[in-house]
């Protein structure tokens, strides 16, 4: 059983992974959107730009629906490092 100081920040640890941690994925999911959708230049970046509030907030009660605070930054971080990969390693 985890101590009673580490119980007690369980949940702002959540929040705050749900609010900051889930920017970067929202961010970074837009980026991928815009440049692998099978569109034209401008319409690419018009949907990649529309539609980060609308992941962020999506990230965001994904987040608050994890078990632990540390789940939900670890599935943050994950989810990062693997859009990063894809949107600045992957050719084009």
């Amino acid at each position: 059983m985890a101590s009673p100081r580490i119980a007690r920040l369980e949940a702002p640890l959540r929040v705050v992974a749900a609010l900051v941690g889930t920017l970067p994925v929202a961010l970074l999911s837009g980026v991928c959107l815009a440049r692998f959708a099978p569109l034209s230049e401008g319409a690419r970046g018009a949907l990649g730009f529309s539609l980060v509030v609308p992941l962020w907030v999506a990230a965001m009660c994904v987040a608050f629906l994890a078990r632990s605070a540390a789940r939900a930054w670890g599935m943050c971080a994950a989810l990062s490092a693997v859009l990063f990969a894809l949107a600045y390693a992957v050719p084009q």
